[in-house]
């Protein structure tokens, strides 16, 4: 990672960092032996021994068996002690909440779904506290807060939705009443955002490049990481569902936003007979059933086409095509077939683990603990 080590005029602030890039170096990285730490982060040995103690005393690291060398001491590697601190993520989709209890280094421990009428944004949230807090009175060990993730424009700073047409949200406060019902802290932020954030934190190393993340389902959303001046964890965040793309029936053009979504493609599946409640379903039928593939191919080729041009425009070193159908490698496999200007490689799927977004929305308050460079 090679960062700087910060010093000098704000001694208390240049720990924080420090303190933060040793754990961030722990989640990717580790175990590593503090002179290791030292060396990737431009550390002097003392610094990170100062570091890592109070961190071992809080149990957050744990020391390991000492790695043999031919000279000198045995090198004591430390590395995260992931069931020292949990996070519950709370997912508001389209028509169901979905709950998660998730450990520091972004493993999902546990879920729990239900559906919903999304109409209704009081009850939604009143039984999203609700689960929020069955969940965090479930964790083995000590529970830092509640991240919420929801699609559409998100004021991070006032933990509110300013606009999800999907949901017919406007203006719905969702931190402050979330903490009041459960006593826990809470951070919310919008899809994209978290899940680029997710992957800059569990993913392994994803901040040496830049990434551009096309999350597709049922709102069509992108985020770009690689301006540090971008905002909180450098992410841009913004929306293709404007962009024009052959429609999934093989009738003209259409806007992403009203031919591509998930709502659209199950809609064309029901029209072409098929019965499938999910994308998920839709895949399954590909393996046999040549209009559920037929139907895949027209979506790969919207989605070749939305990475194709956002590739031109941004020159990302790495595209994540995240969504519904982020868990299929048939998927994937489909779009890099049907890039032109993409590099195929370039196109990856997240790597943050299963329920990738109840992990991203658990990784707002994991990414803000570590943010915060302290054994609290």
């Amino acid at each position: 990672m090679n960062q700087p080590r910060l010093s000098g005029t704000q001694p208390r602030r240049a720990r924080q960092a420090n303190t933060a890039a040793v754990l961030q170096l722990l989640v990717q990285r580790g175990p590593l032996a503090r002179s290791d730490i030292a060396k990737e982060l431009s550390l002097n040995h003392g610094s990170v021994s100062r570091i890592i103690e109070p961190l071992l005393s809080a149990g957050i690291v744990r020391e390991l068996d000492g790695w043999s060398t031919r000279l000198g001491r045995p090198r004591v590697p430390v590395e995260l002690d992931p069931s020292s601190r949990y996070a519950v993520g709370v997912h508001l989709g389209l028509e169901r909440t979905t709950v998660g209890l998730t450990d520091l280094a972004g493993h999902s421990v546990r879920t729990h779904a239900e559906n919903r009428d999304p109409a209704d944004s009081s009850a939604t949230l009143r039984r999203a506290a609700e689960l929020a807090a069955g969940m965090a009175g479930s964790a083995p060990g000590p529970v830092m807060g509640i991240g919420v993730t929801v699609g559409g424009e998100v004021d991070r700073a006032g933990g509110r939705v300013v606009r999800n047409d999907v949901l017919g949200w406007t203006d719905v406060r969702i931190a402050g009443p979330l903490r009041d019902w459960t006593g826990l802290e809470v951070v919310v932020d919008a899809n994209v955002c978290a899940l680029l954030g997710a992957e800059l934190t569990f993913g392994g190393g994803l901040s040496r490049h830049s990434a551009l993340y096309l999350f597709i389902g049922n709102v069509a959303e992108t985020g770009f990481l690689g301006r540090p001046e971008a905002g909180p964890d450098g992410v841009v965040q913004g929306t293709f569902g404007r962009i024009l793309v052959p429609c999934l029936a093989g009738r003209g053009h259409a806007r992403f936003d009203e031919c591509g979504t998930d709502v659209a493609l199950l809609a064309a599946a029901r029209s072409a007979g098929l019965t499938a409640s999910s994308p998920a379903d839709l895949i399954r039928l590909a393996d046999t059933d040549p209009v559920a593939i037929g139907l895949l191919e027209a979506r790969s080729t919207q989605v070749a086409l939305l990475a194709d041009t956002m590739y031109d425009l941004m020159r990302p070193h790495t595209i994540i095509l995240g969504g519904s159908g982020a868990s299929s490698g048939r998927w994937l496999e489909a779009v890099r077939d049907k890039v032109e200007t993409t590099p195929p490689q370039s196109l990856i799927l997240p790597r943050s683990g299963d329920d990738p977004l109840v992990v991203a929305a658990a990784g707002l308050v994991v990414r803000a603990f570590f943010a915060a460079g302290t054994t609290r």
